[in-house]
């Protein structure tokens, strides 16, 4: 049988950065697609590379350095991740803003 990657969703990778940024004081009702990291959510770079570590290691995927500085909003890392991880486009009626 050949091995099949499981899609990650963008609701899973909102769950880990959620969970991560709540542990570090940020408020959840904060972290939204739109947020910037620094402006929005005031984590600095050593936040940043713990949360882009963590996301690596729980959805298998390797974030280069260079991509890491593009991904400037919880949208645009969720999105990378989707896309990285072979999770494609989201499905319609699934909505990315849960509040």
């Amino acid at each position: 049988m050949a091995e099949q990657s499981t899609r990650v969703t963008d609701d899973e990778v909102m769950k880990v950065i959620l969970d991560h940024l709540v542990v570090r004081g940020v408020s959840a009702e904060r972290i939204v697609r739109g947020a910037t990291w620094k402006a929005d959510l005031g984590i600095d770079s050593l936040d940043i590379l713990t949360l882009t570590q963590e996301l690596e290691d729980t959805f298998h995927v390797k974030i280069g350095e260079e991509d890491a500085i593009d991904l400037r909003t919880v949208g645009d890392a969720i999105d990378y991740i989707v896309r990285v991880s072979g999770g494609g486009a989201r499905t319609e009626g699934e909505g990315a803003h849960n509040a």
